[in-house]
C-alpha cells in the first residue's frame, strides 16, 4: 500500500499550532507528490509534529496500526522571523528529517524518500501542478481545458486553463484564492464541459458542496 499523507504540524495545543499549521501543507504536500508508489505495508499516514517544549518526549514515536509519527524541535521564534522562502526551505527538513526516521524505525526504504527531498530542490520548493494530470476536450473539439494549481506557504490558488488543440494556453482565470490549509480537495475536484462554452466544476469532498461555472466566451 502507497502513502496517502504526510502531516507536519505544531504540537497540539501549542500557542504557535494555528499559524504554523496553515502554512506546512505546501511541502508536505511537494515531498508527498514524490512518493506515490512508495511502498509502507498497511500504513496510510506519517505525522510529523514539531514544537519547542517537548523535554522526553523529543523523537518520541507514534505508532498506530495505520499511522506513524515522530516528535521533532522546531524554534517557532526562528522559524518566523525567516522569510517565506526559507521557512519553506525549513518545512522540507522537518519532513525529510521525520520521514527518515519513521523510515528506519519502520525498516522501510530510504532511496525514494532521499529522492523525494532533491527532486524538491529541484523544483525550487514550489509545488504547482496540472489537477489530475488532464486536459479536457469540448463538446466541439475546438477547446482544451485544465486546472492549474498552486499551492504556496500562505495561499492556495487554483486557475481554469484555456487551451487550443494543440496545447497551447489561450487564456487562464483565477477562480479560487483561499486558505493553504484546505487545499486537499482539489485532489478530488470534478469538472466537465457542458457546452461548447461552458464548463462546471464540482467541489464534493467538503461537507459543503462547492460549484462553479465557467464561461469561456
Amino acid at each position: 500500500m502507497s502513502l496517502s499523507q504526510i502531516d507536519l504540524r505544531a504540537k497540539f495545543r501549542h500557542e504557535c499550532s494555528a499559524r504554523f499549521n496553515k502554512e506546512s501543507w505546501c511541502i508536505a504536500e511537494l515531498y508527498w507528490s514524490f512518493l506515490k508508489n512508495y511502498e509502507v505495508g498497511k500504513v496510510k499516514k506519517c505525522l510529523i509534529i514539531v514544537s519547542d517544549d517537548w523535554g522526553e518526549d523529543l523523537n518520541s514515536h507514534t505508532n498506530w496500526n495505520d499511522c506513524k509519527g515522530v516528535n521533532l524541535d522546531l524554534n517557532f521564534e526562528k522559524y518566523f522571523s525567516c522569510s517565506n522562502y526559507h521557512r519553506k526551505e525549513i518545512l522540507l527538513k522537518m519532513i525529510h528529517s521525520g520521514m527518515m526516521m519513521i523510515a528506519n524505525k519502520e525498516g522501510w526504504e530510504v532511496n525514494q524518500l532521499l529522492d523525494a527531498f532533491n527532486l524538491c530542490g529541484k523544483a525550487h520548493l514550489e509545488y504547482k501542478f496540472l489537477v489530475q494530470n488532464k486536459l479536457k476536450a469540448s463538446p466541439n473539439r475546438k477547446y482544451k481545458l485544465g486546472l492549474w494549481c498552486e499551492w504556496d506557504i500562505d495561499e492556495f490558488k487554483v486557475f481554469w486553463l484555456l487551451m487550443d488543440r494543440n496545447n497551447k494556453e489561450i487564456k487562464r482565470g483565477l477562480f479560487i484564492n483561499e486558505s493553504p490549509s484546505g487545499g486537499e480537495f482539489i485532489y478530488y475536484v470534478n469538472f466537465k464541459w457542458v457546452s461548447n462554452d461552458v464548463i462546471v466544476i464540482n467541489d464534493e469532498y467538503r461537507a459543503e458542496k462547492r460549484i462553479w461555472e465557467i464561461r469561456i466566451d
